[in-house]
């Protein structure tokens, strides 16, 4: 699955679990004209933390997912969601990138 919205908020890494998991998790918010707009919280893991390491707020960008339902530990027959991050893509439009070369007119 794919969702593409503008970078709202980025999370600090930390490290999560008993093995010292590195996760950071980026807030992106639907790219719409509706007045309510929704937004998506995605976690990003261990190497896959280095993907949004050139991502700035304000961006726009399109995450890959991978969606998980889990079954709480400490609460049996209580459920949440995860939605974790395995790729992105900018997709801002106004960065054009200027061609190296010489100016010459000929």
């Amino acid at each position: 699955m794919q969702y593409t919205g503008t970078v709202k908020f980025i999370w600090p890494k930390e490290e999560v679990g008993a093995n010292a998991i590195v996760k950071q998790t980026i807030v992106l918010e639907e790219d719409t004209d509706r007045e309510f707009k929704g937004g998506l919280a995605v976690d990003f893991f261990k190497e896959k933390t280095d993907l949004i390491s050139e991502v700035k707020v304000g961006d726009m960008i399109t995450v890959y997912i991978n969606t998980r339902v889990n079954e709480s530990k400490t609460q049996p027959g209580r459920y949440f969601n995860s939605i974790s991050g395995r790729r992105l893509e900018a997709t801002n439009s106004g960065a054009a990138k200027k061609e190296e070369g010489d100016d010459l007119p000929f």
